[in-house]
């Protein structure tokens, strides 16, 4: 059975239940507009749209019953008062973590905050005391992801084209990579779909480059220390470095180098998903 966490608590237990996990299956919506030419029937498509965040509501039973066993307790409605409390405690830090856990046993996680719409409490007549609780949240990032990253390793000539397997089973693009020369390799360039990241430079034996296409940072790696220049790093379509649409047919990534045989590159990030 599905189950759903907030900062590592349960809200599927004894005293706490999720009413409808429906209710967390909004895939996010695109952001923008397309443009209306007068005289002319429809609209031209404005590309490149970004998605928005997506927003969530978690209704919730809340039982006036002991949290830690599910027992009845000598004054009820004191307690739901307090069970009441845990959950406007767990959802009132600044950002709250959900965890989705599948049928199959494997879990999905997105960042929220509360939205401006307040918490909802609507007490009903019950033996033991009963209240719903409704809390909406926005999912900061518009997507849900795996809890742990994943990593491709693409090794080959200049040219040599992998399918993304570790990616495979996304379902929303994927802008925060972090992608791993391995020296040597010259110029190392990686494209997936029209989309193409590349390093002008060369990256000598023992060395790593590393970019973080989420904080737009160029780093040494885990390898010997340089400094290798920001500016020499281009790429083909803004506004990033690199994404992984699993829309794109093949899903696949393609290696260019002028290292003269093989080399080797990674691609680590965490499978994005439209719901959880």
């Amino acid at each position: 059975m599905s189950a759903v966490f907030a900062n590592g608590h349960s809200l599927n237990s004894r005293w706490c239940q999720v009413e409808d996990l429906s209710s967390l299956v909004v895939p996010a919506g695109r952001r923008g507009s397309n443009i209306v030419v007068p005289g002319r029937h429809g609209v031209i498509r404005t590309t490149n749209k970004r998605y928005d965040p997506t927003d969530v509501v978690l209704r919730m039973h809340v039982k006036g019953v002991d949290r830690d066993t599910g027992a009845l307790v000598p004054d009820g409605v004191t307690q739901l008062h307090r069970n009441i409390d845990e959950i406007l405690r767990i959802f009132g830090g600044d950002t709250v973590l959900l965890r989705y856990e599948r049928d199959d046993g494997t879990a999905r996680i997105a960042t929220v905050e509360l939205t401006t719409e307040p918490v909802t409490v609507a007490w009903e007549r019950s033996y033991p005391p009963l209240a719903r609780v409704s809390v909406a949240a926005t999912i900061l990032g518009a997507f849900w992801t795996d809890e742990s990253p994943v990593s491709q390793t693409i090794t080959g000539p200049t040219g040599v084209e992998v399918e993304l397997t570790e990616f495979a089973g996304a379902t929303a693009p994927m802008t925060d990579l972090l992608i791993t020369f391995f020296g040597p390799c010259n110029n190392p360039q990686l494209g997936v779909g029209d989309r193409w990241v590349k390093y002008n430079g060369a990256i000598t034996p023992g060395q790593q480059l590393q970019l973080d296409t989420a904080t737009w940072q160029v780093s040494p790696g885990a390898g010997p220390a340089w400094s290798p220049d920001p500016r020499s790093v281009d790429f083909g379509r803004p506004p990033v470095w690199l994404e992984l649409d699993p829309s794109v047919v093949p899903f696949t990534a393609t290696f260019h180098h002028t290292t003269g045989g093989s080399a080797t590159a990674t691609i680590a990030g965490r499978r994005a998903f439209l719901a959880p």
